[in-house]
């Protein structure tokens, strides 16, 4: 049975811990019966240890749950099991079924935040929190339905069992939620009682003579429970990447979308050929680092679970090399080394391959993706874009009154939308749309003589994506744009393919423009705002919180998209959110509340 030196105490309390799980956890939250008359559920848990009590939590909800219904659950662990021992407890335990298998294959690095591992099969997500529990779930946002408190032995593990733990628990607790645990310790239970839960001593499991369980019945959570956690309907005004992963996010949680949009899918920037997914990293600021973590698991998995249901390739390359060939460039790669990839999510690795003789960083997980062929897989499940602008949104008048949009053909309710619309859409439906600025951006398609450095992507100044043969993607200009959504030419210019061999000049094999052949190229308009952030949130439009944003993804849209996809998704029904509180701030539209539109020359 595995121990924990450290705290001197054993994962399990019994030698049958399959049957101390359905009796302590999941008979404790009666969640058979709860998991078949829902939509969505939520469970919280303190210790996540082997991930047993997870995967046979996992196990009841493929049996009971309705097909369109949604698991969220929250697991909490200070002290984290490395991969190979992880392995080893699961092959000790009988578990090798799909479940356990997309654990171990998403299982986090261990970089202290909150980590998604997605479970699609199962119609689940669990939001996995590495670090120290009070502090950790002050920064977590959504609403538990059941608790499994499941740390070590309070004697042995008192930062887990204490009223600044409780107090959050009883925070993130909807009305009515409930608890089990092993423990009967007498100062949990006067703890518990003590921010708002009724507790009652039980029947112990197998030689323990007593265990505790109980019921939330205290205020009601601040800020109010989401007002549309109800919803059943949302419309989502674009068919960029943005929309249609918002779309496919809010599908996965049993909700029917309607999608507009005149160009349809793909019509705008997202319909690129290629994009480079690569994170945005700083030596100093964490959170950012954060947010590129999330981004970079959240688009692989997403790439992941695409190609495997729709048998296509999506990947055009794997492995981003970052040369420092600027002086800008170097010093970035400089102080990132300096302070070390595991303060900057693991991401990195300093040693790995390089195509030029320059200062490198190298990125394993990064990607090159065909977007076109992304968001038109993103679609292929979800209803068919309506090809009709929206000229208005105008929200209701009370907390359930909902949202009414205007197209040509009148206007329609729905319970919420998400405006995703892209660069130059020619109408302002919202204030936050005022602080956004166009670039336009132009890729060039060549064939030369590139020696073979290992097929990854090579980036520093401009981007070079290898192709079958001697092809290859280039680019990307970066050229300012004025006047926003109004009509102008977007064709390509030969004056930014010579920019893209301009700046790409440093390559192997492109050395020298003359001996580089054109093939095609291709143009588009992105969204941008000053930090190069998206927005993502609440518009200023709608207090009651129905009209959600998730704009502005011109710079690393990549990257950022499908993780905000799911935010909004989250936020909106009131689910367990896939970053902390004050690292989703960060991508606030009320941010540039004060602003007009932003942007520089540099990508």
């Amino acid at each position: 049975m595995p121990y924990a030196v450290d705290y001197g105490d054993g994962y399990f309390g019994s030698r049958d811990p399959r049957a101390e799980v359905q009796e302590v956890f999941i008979e404790a939250n009666r969640l058979p019966g709860r998991f078949a008359g829902c939509r969505h559920f939520a469970i919280g848990e303190t210790g996540f240890g082997t991930g047993l009590n997870l995967l046979q939590t996992l196990d009841q909800w493929r049996q009971y749950a309705p097909r369109d219904a949604f698991l969220s659950l929250l697991s909490l662990e200070a002290h984290p099991l490395s991969p190979e021992d992880l392995a080893t407890l699961h092959r000790h335990l009988g578990l090798d079924d799909p479940d356990s298998r997309a654990l171990r294959e998403q299982y986090p690095p261990p970089v202290p935040g909150l980590h998604r591992i997605e479970f699609p099969g199962a119609r689940a997500v669990l939001t996995l929190g590495l670090g120290d529990a009070a502090p950790l779930l002050a920064q977590v946002r959504g609403y538990i339905d059941a608790w499994f408190l499941d740390g070590f032995a309070p004697r042995s593990n008192p930062a887990l069992w204490n009223t600044g733990v409780f107090r959050q628990v009883a925070r993130l607790s909807a009305p009515g939620a409930t608890f089990g645990t092993y423990t009967a310790a007498g100062q949990v239970r006067r703890d518990l009682e003590a921010v708002g839960f009724t507790v009652q001593r039980v029947a112990g499991h197998g030689h323990k003579r007593e265990r505790l369980t109980g019921t939330f019945q205290g205020p009601p959570a601040e800020p109010p429970f989401p007002v549309a956690h109800d919803a059943r309907h949302v419309a989502l005004v674009g068919a960029g990447l943005a929309g249609l992963a918002t779309a496919h996010a809010l599908q996965r949680r049993g909700i029917r979308t309607t999608i507009f949009d005149p160009d349809g899918v793909a019509g705008g920037a997202s319909g690129n050929p290629a994009a480079v997914l690569l994170p945005n990293l700083h030596p100093r600021d964490t959170e950012l680092n954060d947010i590129a973590l999330a981004g970079m698991r959240r688009t692989r998995a997403l790439i992941d679970e695409l190609e495997g249901t729709t048998r296509e390739t999506l990947r055009l390359a794997s492995g981003v090399a970052f040369h420092g060939i600027s002086a800008h460039g170097q010093k970035r790669v400089t102080r990132l080394r300096k302070a070390g990839h595991a303060a900057t999510g693991l991401l990195f690795d300093p040693e790995g391959p390089r195509c030029a003789d320059a200062p490198h960083l190298y990125y394993p997980q990064g990607l090159a993706v065909d977007m076109a062929a992304l968001c038109r897989a993103l679609a292929r499940d979800l209803p068919p874009v309506r090809p009709e602008p929206v000229t208005g949104v105008e929200p209701g008048t009370v907390p359930d009154g909902g949202v009414r949009l205007e197209t040509p053909a009148g206007t329609e309710a729905f319970d919420a939308v998400v405006l995703a619309n892209a660069a130059g859409c020619g109408t302002s439906l919202c204030p936050e749309q005022a602080t956004i600025s166009t670039v336009t951006g132009q890729m060039t398609r060549i064939a030369a003589p590139l020696p073979d450095w290992g097929g990854y992507v090579a980036t520093g100044q401009g981007y070079c994506i290898p192709g079958p043969g001697t092809s290859a993607w280039i680019g990307a200009t970066y050229r300012r744009t004025e006047g926003a959504g109004e009509a102008r030419d977007r064709s390509p210019l030969a004056e930014d393919d010579a920019a893209n061999l301009r700046h790409l000049a440093w390559v192997p094999g492109l050395e020298h423009a003359e001996a580089i052949q054109v093939l095609d190229h291709w143009a588009g308009e992105r969204a941008v705002v000053r930090d190069r952030l998206p927005l993502v949130g609440r518009s200023r439009l709608d207090r009651h919180g129905r009209i959600l944003l998730n704009l502005a993804h011109g710079s690393r849209g990549l990257l950022y998209a499908p993780l905000a996809a799911e935010w909004l998704a989250d936020h909106l029904l009131g689910l367990i959110e896939p970053l902390e509180a004050a690292t989703a701030a960060r991508l606030d539209p009320a941010r540039h509340a004060d602003q007009g539109p932003g942007g520089s020359s540099e990508a």
